[in-house]
């Protein structure tokens, strides 16, 4: 709007009374109402949001001659920041040293409807005046003048505050249509989905979806297409009810649908991002065939992320580039997808399809022969048979003795290794001697010298020597012990009878050991121990006490009967397996289990019906895949 005129002079030479009442007024009484004029033009005209605070940035910058304005939202940093989105008018601050120096400021200021006065230092200090808006059901922002000097801030002031003022009036507005048409599209949407779910068919529930879409958004024709093994198929286009798919509109709109599965996402032509232009061929080429502005697609997602087809919309540029139709057509497919994909199955079910089938195909006696078998069948299944649970086992040992080296030294022989028979006392390796001999000798001698000395010693009275003489030799009389201790268990002997688990010094000669060090593993064969895995989803139908039946590989001519003596109570990962270890003891008087040895398992549980034993490992897998059962 253009500033009033001043006043002129009428041939008479008089001014007219408007005139010298319009003269009259202060400056600044005309520039505030020039500013109410200017805004209420801007947020009561049919704008969109990007023009309408284009718009009142504008005229702040007419009405306080201010170098820039913007406005300031959050980033992702939780910092305050000129908007990327909003538009911005001549100079405004950099975004990083703004954030920096003035997040803090603009978030006490955002909890205010004050305005303050900052100086801008990546402006050469020019004046920043800050408004706050918070508008209801919505963030809230800052708007940024950057004034020219000093003297211009609070004169300015005002304006800001009246700007404020009118953009928070606007954004309260915008939401509550926004609301309002948010309890329109999904009563829309509800009632297209309660529509399309009570069709008898996939054809009369897609004409019905595009006549309805048709209606509610008002554009000039509306197409979808559903995919027929693993094609896309053209199902209805508005106000058809005869499809002709030879002709070239169906075929323009098919090609428009595949396109739109293809790129699995919202399409638009002429796309608002001109670069993407050359992405929407078929669009374009439905656009001129139809002779409409603008081409909108929307595939058609289900909730399990499978894709059933795709809505091509056609009509003006206006509508179909709204934010609105984006968004209900966002809203709606999801819902139309499962819609349309249950109006496939209502047709008929399953049992009416084969009802009808077996009515047909069988007489009165055949009939009554299926009844009887699946009369006889249902009763089967509840049979009760004792639940069996099969699985694999291992034999170990109960016990297990290890056979350490009593003190450091080396090797010297090794006679036995894994696999053999050994009996208590037996020697399994001798350890090499010769130094300790010599020490031994060594030892003696300075000992026998030592009590010569002390003798020496006390025959001339010198009895301080005399006594360092007989503690040397008390010294060497235990060293004595301790070699000869060693010199007589250089042998390591089994400490029980058994077979030989693990340890084999046979290419070990003259290795070195220390002492506590294992050398060999015995385990004795009578009893012996067998360690049943039990798999982890049967172990709730185990119990101690269970009878179990055992075939050891290469002996199950003569199985192994007991019950459960123990059932460990963590799991274990056995052949990348989760299992529980149960176990049975057997006497193995004859010896012939060996540890090591593998076999497999029956364990007779409770028991259960029938229909239960061969059926609930299906139904408890499709019990733990339903959320809703």
């Amino acid at each position: 709007m253009s500033l009033p005129s001043p006043a002129t002079p009428t041939p008479s030479g008089k001014v007219s009374l408007h005139q010298r009442t319009n003269a009259s007024r202060s400056p600044k009484q005309n520039l505030g109402r020039n500013i109410d004029q200017q805004t209420m033009q801007a947020i009561s005209g049919n704008f969109d949001e990007k023009t309408v605070r284009l718009k009142l940035l504008q005229i702040a910058m007419r009405c306080t001659g201010a170098a820039g304005a913007c406005f300031l939202n959050k980033n992702l940093q939780d910092q305050w920041v000129p908007s990327i989105n909003a538009p911005t008018v001549g100079r405004i601050p950099d975004r990083q040293k703004f954030a920096e120096k003035f997040s803090e400021k603009c978030d006490r200021l955002s909890g205010s409807n004050n305005a303050i006065i900052e100086k801008l230092p990546s402006l050469n200090n020019s004046q920043g005046l800050l408004a706050s808006l918070r508008p209801r059901n919505s963030q809230p922002e800052i708007i940024l003048l950057v004034l020219r000097s000093q003297k211009d801030s609070f004169a300015a002031m005002a304006t800001i505050k009246d700007l404020a003022n009118a953009m928070q009036l606007w954004l309260n507005g915008r939401n509550s249509a926004d609301a309002e048409w948010q309890v329109h599209a999904l009563s829309s949407i509800i009632e297209l989905v309660a529509k399309i779910e009570n069709q008898t068919s996939t054809k009369t529930a897609a004409e019905e979806t595009v006549n309805m879409l048709a209606n509610r958004i008002g554009c000039s024709s509306v197409a979808i297409g559903m995919f027929r093994k693993g094609k896309m198929r053209l199902e209805a286009i508005s106000g058809v009810s005869k499809l002709d798919h030879g002709s070239e509109a169906s075929r323009n709109y098919l090609q428009t649908l595949v396109e739109s599965a293809s790129r699995k996402q919202p399409g638009v032509f002429p796309a608002t991002n001109e670069g993407n232009d050359f992405l929407l061929q078929a669009h374009r080429q439905l656009a001129a065939q139809s002779q409409c502005e603008s081409v909108y697609t929307q595939p058609l997602i289900c909730e399990d992320d499978s894709m059933i087809g795709a809505v091509v919309l056609t009509g003006t540029k206006a509508m179909l580039q709204s934010t609105q139709v984006e968004r209900f057509g966002n809203a709606a497919a999801p819902a139309i997808a499962n819609a349309l994909r249950v109006s496939e199955k209502v047709k008929l079910t399953i049992f009416k399809r084969t009802k009808s089938y077996v009515g047909r195909k069988l007489s009165l006696a055949k009939q009554f022969i299926l009844i009887s078998a699946v009369i006889g069948f249902c009763l089967l299944m509840f049979l009760p048979i004792t639940y069996r649970v099969r699985c694999n086992c291992v034999t170990e040992p109960v016990t297990r003795r290890f056979a350490v080296a009593p003190f450091d030294g080396q090797i010297e022989t090794g006679h036995a290794e894994a696999g053999d028979f050994v009996e208590a006392g037996q020697t399994l390796a001798e350890m090499d001697g010769r130094t300790i001999r010599w020490e031994l000798s060594t030892v003696t001698a300075e000992r026998e010298q030592s009590l010569i000395t002390r003798e020496s010693e006390l025959s001339e009275r010198n009895i301080p020597k005399a006594m360092l003489a007989e503690l040397e030799y008390d010294r060497l009389v235990s060293e004595e012990a301790i070699l000869e201790f060693k010199r007589q268990h250089l042998q390591i002997k089994s400490p029980i009878a058994g077979v030989v688990l693990s340890g084999s010094l046979e290419r070990a000669e003259a290795a070195s050991i220390e002492t506590g060090q294992v050398l060999f593993e015995i385990g004795p064969l009578q009893p012996m121990r067998v360690e049943i895995a039990i798999p982890g989803n049967e172990i709730s139908q185990v119990k101690t006490g269970c009878p179990v039946k055992v075939w050891i590989n290469g002996q199950e001519e003569e199985p192994i009967e007991a019950k459960i003596k123990k059932i460990h109570p963590r799991s274990e990962t056995r052949d990348a397996k989760n299992v529980f270890i149960a176990e049975i003891e057997f006497p193995n008087d004859d010896q012939r289990l060996r540890p090591g040895m593998k076999g497999s398992v029956r364990i007779d549980c409770e028991e259960r019906s029938l229909g239960w034993s061969l059926f609930h490992k299906p139904m408890n897998y499709v019990r733990s895949r339903l959320t809703w059962w």
